[in-house]
């Protein structure tokens, strides 16, 4: 009866938080029709021929994901700057290829985050799990990339972490000034209906 219990707790937090995101979103189901598509369209084939960046310049590039994930699971944007052209650009698309939310700018990204850690507070912890990430060298300072991303986020009213959401995330990186940096984000996860939770 407890695991019942913790579960209902579970899922009535994630709804609540749901809510809380949705509270900016609340006309998002009556104005859907003027929601403009996603500027990147994700095809099934997308990378599945690549060619590798050299060992040194991927190692760079992963570990700029993995500093990026890290700064979402610890709810902070420190550090988050560095990572960032100052053109980046950012999307959340669900799976009907609607764009959902839509930053341009490192200014208007690092906003975007911000209210994101907020209203998620301090009673929960999210963790970004990345795997099956593919890069591709379009030129000497330009790689495409695409990953599998799991959510779980840890509430502190229970034992066990549950899924949130997974997604794939495509992204763009660009040399600058010799460093390795996000030029392009774009996230589009597996629900048709998680765009209020996707974060």
């Amino acid at each position: 009866m407890a695991s019942v219990s913790k579960k209902y707790s579970a899922r009535s937090q994630l709804a609540g938080l749901a809510l809380g995101i949705g509270a900016g979103l609340a006309l998002m189901g009556t104005a859907e029709a003027q929601t403009p598509q996603c500027n990147f369209l994700l095809r099934p084939d997308y990378l599945r021929a690549v060619v590798n960046p050299p060992p040194t310049d991927r190692q760079e590039i992963m570990d700029l994901l993995h500093r990026y994930n890290w700064a979402l699971d610890d709810a902070s944007d420190q550090g988050v700057d560095a990572m960032l052209l100052d053109s980046v650009s950012y999307e959340l698309c669900d799976a009907g290829r609607v764009q959902l939310e839509k930053t341009t700018g490192k200014a208007q990204l690092i906003e975007h985050l911000r209210q994101i850690n907020s209203l998620m507070g301090e009673t929960s912890r999210r963790r970004h799990i990345e795997s099956n990430t593919l890069l591709h060298l379009v030129d000497n300072d330009t790689v495409e990339g695409k990953s599998t991303i799991a959510v779980t986020i840890q509430f502190t009213g229970i034992e066990t972490p549950v899924l949130d959401y997974t997604a794939t995330l495509v992204t763009m990186f660009k040399r600058d000034a010799g460093l390795w940096k996000f030029a392009m984000i774009v996230l589009i996860p597996d629900g048709p209906k998680i765009a209020l939770r996707a974060r």
